[in-house]
Parts: C-alpha cells; sequence; structure tokens
C-alpha cells in the first residue's frame, strides 16, 4: 500500500518533487535508500525478492510504486509489480515502450491492485501503469501538474485519503515549501483522518502491525540536481533519517 504527492513537470525550478508514505507489515523486512553495487540506482529492496516501491538512476529514471500486494502481504520470488520498478529502472526502454510491455504480461493474473509511475526526466516524460483486474491493465500519460497516487484510487483518485494527501501537499508545498526532510517528518506523523485514510497508518490486521515505514521527498532540479530523503522505521521500531545530493549523469 502507500500514498503519494507529486507535482510533475510545472514550475520554474523543479523539474518533479515528490512526497511518498509506503506501508507495509512492519516483519516485512524493506531495507533503507542505498545505492546498487554498481552506483547507479538509488531505492530501497525487499529482502524477499529484491523488488522495490521507490527508485531514480543517475541516468534519470524515476519509478514510484503503490500496491495491495504489501497489504496481503503475499510475495512472488520471481514475479511482482516492484520488480518491475528495478527493471524499468535498469532498462532502457522508454516510459510508453515499457507500460504498453507491461500491460500484455502473462502474469498479470497473478498480482494485485497496482498503481506504478515511470518516468524519463531527460525525455520529460512520464506514464501511469494501473492494474485493476486479472487482465484489466490500463496504462496512460500523466500530464503536467500536482497528482496523488494510491493503490485503490490510482492516478488522482477521489478515496478520503488521496484528498488528505493532495491537501497535505499542496500545503507543505505552497508559497513557502518547507525543506524536504521536514516534510517528510510532518507526512510521516500525520494522523489526520483516523485509522484507515491517514496519511500515517499504524493499526493491527490479521496478519500482525501494519502501518507506514518509510517517507520519501524527492526533489529534481531542472538543473539536473537531484534530492533524496528518508525517514524510516528501523528493526527496533524508532525512526532514522539520511538524504542525498547528486547530479544526474545525462548522456554520460
Amino acid at each position: 500500500m502507500g500514498i503519494v504527492g507529486f507535482q510533475w513537470g510545472e514550475g520554474n525550478y523543479n523539474q518533479l518533487t515528490l512526497l511518498m508514505n509506503r506501508d507495509n507489515y512492519v516483519n516485512r523486512v524493506i531495507s533503507r535508500a542505498s545505492w546498487s553495487g554498481n552506483g547507479q540506482i538509488l531505492s530501497g529492496r525487499c529482502q524477499d525478492n529484491g523488488g522495490s516501491w521507490f527508485g531514480i538512476s543517475r541516468g534519470g529514471r524515476v519509478a514510484f510504486l503503490v500496491s495491495g500486494d504489501l497489504l496481503v502481504d503475499r510475495v512472488l520470488p520471481h514475479m511482482g509489480s516492484e520488480l518491475y520498478l528495478i527493471e524499468f529502472l535498469e532498462g532502457n526502454m522508454t516510459p510508453l515502450e515499457f507500460a504498453n510491455d507491461v500491460a500484455h504480461r502473462y502474469e498479470m493474473v497473478y498480482l494485485t491492485t497496482f498503481s506504478l509511475i515511470v518516468a524519463d526526466m531527460p525525455l520529460n516524460s512520464m506514464f501511469h501503469i494501473r492494474k485493476l483486474q486479472p487482465m484489466a491493465v490500463e496504462s496512460e500519460i500523466v500530464p503536467f501538474g500536482v497528482h496523488t497516487l494510491s493503490a485503490h484510487g490510482g492516478l488522482d483518485g477521489t478515496l478520503p485519503r488521496d484528498l488528505l494527501m493532495r491537501g497535505f501537499y499542496n500545503q507543505m508545498y505552497g508559497n513557502n515549501p518547507l525543506p524536504p526532510l521536514e516534510l517528510a517528518r510532518r507526512c510521516m506523523s500525520n494522523a489526520e483522518g483516523g485509522p484507515h485514510d491517514a496519511l500515517y497508518l499504524d493499526k493491527m490486521y490479521y496478519g500482525g502491525r501494519f502501518g507506514t515505514t518509510s517517507t520519501t521527498a524527492l526533489v529534481v532540479e531542472r538543473t539536473g540536481r537531484v534530492r533524496v530523503f528518508e525517514r524510516y522505521m528501523m528493526e527496533n521500531g524508532t525512526y532514522n533519517t539520511h538524504d542525498f545530493d547528486f547530479d544526474l549523469q545525462i548522456g554520460q
């Protein structure tokens, strides 16, 4: 599960800004964000299958995912929407090509609901891939502007949590935006909306404690500078923060 608020392509300074909460069972081992072995992809990784829910490459490829698989706590070792994210970041397909390719994958029948955004900063291209029913996969171009993303609401949904994120995002990224790390802290601690619809979740399900275990803030400037801030839950239940600041390597 999860909820995302982001602004794409508009404004004079930033090409992309993003605020994302990821929700999962706390016994699920998902690492904090770090660089891949070759130093090209920044993402957290699921210990069970190596998948991820957010990532960015030095070449300017960005992907983020909200998925129902986290709610049912199901891991498919060799398939899953979290693996699509890594595949896009490591590959060379354009967002349009990747969206068309994924829509025809046979394994879609086994996957639960998800919404995946894939984007290429140099191409200024972004697509939304959404899976609803067993073989009902849709893709659409993401227009410039402010958007929300959730597993049940998809892109720009109208469910209570989607609307809360849109309001929070517009308020926090308004005329006097806060530093990204402060945005992440406020987003993770925002319990407005009750136990089921708040941006920050912490509740008990049949599978154990389920809630928000990480908040990510991303800023991609038009200059190519990238800043990533993450607030994440450690194994002992406390929270830590870290950040990354680097330049995209376009055409290198």
